[in-house]
């Protein structure tokens, strides 16, 4: 029996997925090679456009893989949950960064184990991107300040994520991140796309 491998996102795979496959991004299939070998794999995307990188990428790593078709996917048991994104942004006062940064950390790690919690990560803002941006001119290594964080959550619910934010600990916790922000914070709900 073949091992189906999903090289989609890992928000992608948790909405919907071929029931019984294994997620595996394709931007992580490097760490898997030595897992990978000597298994009868099928890959899959939603495209066909990551299935066919991370085979090309294993064929040159000498790890053989097959593709699903396209038009075979639907042939296939699908399973899934929804998925929500809560979308913080914040702007940290110069110079406690690090102290922001450790105080998240543990804000963080209390949320494990939550009910209805499915994840988190978060970003520092480090520079502009003036090719992303479509700026015009020279531009290297601008900093942005105040320092800018984005922290996205990820939530089995809206109500999920509705009921954390009442609890005590929590609500404490995220009134603790006041006194490092130079903006009033604000969070909005995203649906993934991709």
């Amino acid at each position: 029996m073949s091992l189906i491998v999903d090289v989609r996102s890992r928000e992608e795979y948790h909405k919907n997925h071929i029931k019984g496959s294994l997620n595996i991004p394709v931007s992580d299939v490097e760490y898997y090679i030595n897992f990978l070998k000597d298994k009868d794999i099928l890959l899959y995307c939603d495209t066909g456009i990551r299935a066919k990188i991370a085979l090309e990428y294993l064929a040159k790593r000498e790890v053989e893989v097959a593709t699903i078709p396209q038009e075979e996917l639907d042939k296939y048991e699908k399973e899934g949950k929804p998925i929500l994104c809560a979308i913080n942004y914040l702007s940290v006062k110069p110079g406690i960064e690090k102290e922001f940064e450790e105080k998240t950390k543990e804000l963080c790690r209390m949320t494990y184990g939550k009910k209805g919690f499915l994840g988190s990560k978060i970003f520092r803002v480090s520079t502009i991107s003036y090719g992303g941006s479509g700026l015009q001119g020279q531009y290297e290594n601008i900093d942005v300040k105040p320092t800018k964080y984005i922290m996205l959550t990820f939530w089995a619910s809206k109500k999920a994520h509705e009921e954390f934010h009442k609890k005590p600990d929590i609500l404490e916790g995220f009134m603790s991140l006041m006194k490092y922000l130079s903006i009033m914070p604000y969070e909005e709900y995203g649906e993934i796309i991709r």
